[in-house]
């Protein structure tokens, strides 16, 4: 913003018609009037600034070639450690890499030929954490919340002509697998209430063996086959609501799967059986951010889910709002009202807050009243 002596000191450039008009500087009017003094709207900048200006295609320009050559030498150093020239074409290609032209991208492309070049005399059965050990001297290197792992990972899946792993689930376990790497099992956990599991996994096993008592299911657990009848199953996030349902219903609960927070790579793995083979699969959470975020990560797998009073109308009832009366029963409509929603209160509603109108709907579905 100008001042008043400023612009009567480009008026004297401008004329004074354009200091009365009120109207910011045009850059055509500066370099009309500028021309009639032999000079130059970037002659002018640059004797302010007292060095040059890099013309915008010039940047551009240099900015490609800083790029083309990362790009070129990051796949340079995939090949000379092994990998074959297509799949470091594909590879290079994946949306999840850092922009070539930072440094970045030749960064994790030397990294990555570390880890296949290990991999080469690594013993089969090894376990990802202790390649990550031995080879970068961190365990965690190669999670798959770390670039370095999903993008080792994303390589295997190219070379073994694998799915491209998105989390830490069937399709990052697999393509580790394939270099003959062991993932963790254990860790990654899901809370399970009645669910009709059948097959040769221990998953089903322990299903079976505790009728209405809420059982922790892992990955390693969820391993060989399984399936399931297809029929309804509830999500919910908090561990209070699985231990309420078997409480009051035992047996008799309907099909209950627990997130205990943010959903698990064991969690989505499970649901996304679940809807595979037909099931209903009725989600809901604490009406916050993360609450939103499990939703989201249901709907990855399983996008035909639906909500259990996880909608507009039931946020605007505990909260005391007005207006919200939606209750969209397919989950991805009713997660956008519930948002709009949420924008307008911001005031979290965990589950414990509704914990007696989900025991009612559990009760309903199993048949055995209020």
């Amino acid at each position: 913003m100008l001042t008043a002596q400023q612009r009567r000191e480009v008026a004297l450039l401008l004329g004074t018609r354009w200091e009365l008009s009120g109207k910011p500087v045009r850059l055509q009017d500066l370099a009309a009037k500028l021309s009639e003094h032999h000079l130059t709207v970037r002659g002018l900048v640059e004797a302010l600034r007292g060095g040059q200006v890099e013309p915008d295609k010039a940047h551009r320009d240099r900015v490609q070639a800083r790029a083309a050559a990362e790009r070129g030498s990051a796949a340079t150093c995939l090949i000379e450690s092994g990998v074959a020239a297509s799949v470091v074409e594909r590879w290079l290609a994946d949306a999840g890499l850092p922009r070539p032209g930072s440094g970045e991208l030749q960064r994790l492309a030397e990294q990555v030929a570390t880890v296949v070049t290990r991999l080469r005399t690594t013993s089969a059965g090894t376990r990802l954490a202790q390649l990550a050990a031995d080879t970068l001297h961190d365990a965690h290197a190669l999670d798959a919340d770390r670039q370095l792992g999903r993008g080792v990972a994303r390589l295997l899946a190219i070379v073994h002509g694998l799915p491209r792993p998105q989390r830490a689930g069937r399709a990052w376990r697999a393509a580790w697998a394939g270099a003959g790497v062991v993932c963790d099992g254990v860790s990654s956990r899901v809370l399970a209430l009645n669910l009709p599991l059948t097959g040769d996994s221990p998953a089903a096993r322990l299903c079976a063996a505790a009728p209405g008592e809420p059982v922790w299911l892992t990955l390693r657990s969820l391993a060989g086959t399984w399936t399931a009848l297809a029929g309804e199953v509830f999500v919910c996030e908090n561990p209070t609501v699985a231990e309420a349902a078997a409480d009051r219903l035992g047996p008799n609960c309907p099909p209950l799967v627990c997130t205990d927070g943010i959903a698990s790579g064991a969690a989505l793995d499970l649901l996304a059986g679940l809807a595979a083979v037909g099931s209903t699969i009725r989600v809901r959470a604490d009406f916050d951010p993360a609450g939103f975020t499990i939703a989201d990560q249901v709907l990855s797998v399983a996008p035909g889910a639906l909500s259990w009073r996880f909608d507009a109308r039931t946020y605007a009832d505990e909260c005391g709002l007005s207006g919200h009366r939606s209750t969209s029963g397919d989950l991805a409509t009713a997660l956008t009202e519930l948002r709009v929603a949420y924008d307008h209160a911001r005031t979290p509603v965990h589950e414990e807050r509704v914990l007696a109108l989900l025991l009612s709907d559990l009760a309903a579905e199993s048949g055995t009243g209020d």
